[in-house]
């Protein structure tokens, strides 16, 4: 895999949502959003049915996104890359999607799924019960269990799909070794 991290920018962004209704609670700062919903924070999309927000007093914002029934909610985040290397994605599905703001920890939960991809193309793909995605570090963690279980998974095991890492083509012109060089023989006067 190539080194690439969270968008760092969206750490700071606000967040913009669009839902069919919305009921807020100014006492417990919680605003939940139900139907269609899509929630954006920077590059991060978050799509389920219902989404519950909550801001804490410290300011950090809290998500969890539920799927309608029979349904997977999705999130996807652009991540950042070196300059001039390829742009790679994070795809994520679940019955359950929890973001936490102030550790950038998403936690995918029943039938979750994680894929990267590179230009587009899927190199990984990790599916499970439970998926926790450091956005920080690019650490995650798969658990395997009945709640992760689909009908080409029956028993929920954890699935990991790894692809090569891409090689740096060494170069089509042979090198030659340093030269010798010569030097006097021991006990003679340059």
């Amino acid at each position: 895999m190539l080194p690439a991290w969270a968008a760092q920018a969206d750490r700071n962004q606000p967040i913009h949502i669009e839902a069919d209704s919305m009921r807020y609670d100014d006492a417990h700062q919680t605003s939940v959003f139900t139907g269609n919903v899509v929630v954006t924070k920077g590059t991060l999309v978050l799509r389920a049915a219902t989404v519950d927000v909550r801001q804490a007093p410290d300011g950090y914002q809290y998500a969890t996104a539920i799927a309608a029934p029979g349904q997977l909610a999705t999130f996807q985040q652009q991540l950042d890359t070196a300059p001039g290397q390829p742009s790679q994605t994070m795809d994520g599905a679940a019955q359950r999607i929890e973001y936490d703001g102030k550790t950038d920890v998403v936690t995918f939960r029943g039938q979750a799924m994680l894929s990267r991809l590179v230009d587009g193309k899927l190199t990984d793909r990790s599916q499970g019960n439970v998926i926790a995605y450091n956005q920080i570090t690019d650490v995650f963690t798969v658990e395997g269990g009945a709640q992760g279980a689909t009908a080409t998974n029956p028993g929920g095991r954890v699935r990991v799909m790894l692809s090569p890492q891409a090689t740096t083509p060494a170069s089509s012109a042979p090198t030659s070794p340093p030269a010798l060089k010569v030097t006097p023989k021991m006990g003679t006067q340059p």
